[in-house]
């Protein structure tokens, strides 16, 4: 970490900023982020900063999608829209740079920006115990519920393709079919060809339920984008969802893709990287709580095909499969690494978690027929023949 780079930066933002200290947030995948606890005019604070990846189209297109969802949301709890209960809900807002008053400052040729530091909560990996998956599926349904009434169409595309699972499988089979696998350690080869066999049924049909779903007038809303569990605030006291940050990735979309992702990142107790992979599975006891948090407030407003949600677990599992595997095998451009099969290991580590949740497909189907929700028995019982 270059302290004096930070300070410099830090500086850009602040008149008469003095730096304490620096703590490199080190779940994410693609920005740099760090808390900075800073001293002005003898009044110590902390705020966000963080350096944006160069994956998204432009920085203007994320701070500008960024400032729409926040200044809608704090509007909507000015005039109590998200009049649910007592608990506090608050937004990672922008800071203007007082350098050139825009809300990015560069540096050479990275854009870095700053956050309002959002206090007295925490983050996690992997979930604590039920109740939080509960109060997960409680808080990503008040962030769809305070979006429902903006006009998603407003939003700009920060990164192209994002959650399009046909191109991703398609650049998938490409890069299969270019790929010089010779080059690959035995070992490590092995890995490959093994995942690559174990896929390849499920993406034929995955390639088919992509077909049927394109025929369904799902309505598009504003959805997060990326609502794993790390990027959720839970009060430090009562551990209730006071914030779901990392808005970069908000986008006009399906409500299910948060839904499914969320589910994914939550039910892998192991979480995304384990030290054995032998511990990975698909929890079904922290589905059903966090089916029952969300569907306590539920958006009813749309026309959401909540019926299609195990096929869009499906999917996104699938997805993100073969984005860690085709990142692997593209040199490691995407996803930041910390040795050099790691994005291998990853798309090994979401292969177990889709085995261990087809298996488990009949008895979430149950647990949506508590809330509600009557799921596609076709998908029920055809998918687990892959297996």
């Amino acid at each position: 970490m270059d302290f004096k780079k930070i300070k410099l930066i830090t500086n850009n933002f602040f008149n008469n900023s003095k730096v304490l200290k620096i703590d490199l947030i080190g779940f994410g995948l693609i920005n740099k982020t760090y808390i900075i606890q800073h001293s002005i005019d003898g009044v110590k604070s902390k705020f966000i900063l963080q350096c944006l990846s160069d994956i998204f189209e432009s920085h203007e297109i994320v701070n500008m999608n960024h400032k729409l969802i926040t200044d809608h949301i704090r509007k909507n709890i000015n005039k109590n829209y998200l009049d649910f209960d007592s608990q506090r809900w608050e937004v990672p807002t922008l800071i203007r740079c007082k350098a050139n008053n825009l809300h990015a400052f560069p540096f050479g040729s990275e854009f870095w920006r700053a956050m309002l530091y959002i206090d007295d909560t925490y983050s996690l990996d992997t979930l604590e115990d039920k109740k939080m998956a509960y109060e997960t599926g409680l808080g990503l349904a008040k962030f769809h519920i305070n979006c429902s009434d903006l006009d998603s169409s407003k939003l700009g595309i920060s990164i192209k393709n994002f959650h399009n699972t046909k191109y991703f499988i398609d650049q998938y089979m490409i890069n299969l079919k270019d790929y010089n696998f010779l080059k690959l350690d035995y070992k490590v080869n092995k890995r490959v060809q093994k995942l690559i066999f174990s896929l390849s049924n499920h993406i034929l049909y995955a390639s088919s339920i992509l077909r049927s779903i394109e025929k369904k007038s799902i309505d598009r809303t504003v959805i997060h984008g990326d609502p794993k569990l790390s990027n959720f605030l839970f009060d430090i006291n009562s551990k209730y969802v006071v914030s779901l940050i990392d808005l970069d990735t908000v986008s006009s979309g399906y409500l299910l893709t948060d839904l499914a992702d969320c589910i994914r990142s939550i039910c892998n107790l192991a979480g995304g990287d384990p030290e054995n992979i032998e511990n990975v599975f698909f929890d079904i006891d922290a589905c059903k709580y966090f089916l029952e948090g969300y569907f306590s407030l539920s958006n009813h407003n749309g026309n959401y095909y909540f019926e299609f949600l195990p096929e869009f677990i499906y999917l996104i599992i699938i997805e993100l499969t073969i984005r860690f595997l085709n990142d692997f095998l593209q040199s490691n451009t995407y996803f930041k690494i910390k040795y050099q099969t790691q994005n291998l290991y990853r798309a090994e580590v979401q292969y177990r978690l889709l085995s261990s949740f087809v298996a488990q497909i009949p008895i979430l189907s149950n647990l949506l027929h508590e809330v509600g929700i009557f799921s596609n028995q076709i998908f029920v019982s055809d998918v687990q023949k892959i297996v």
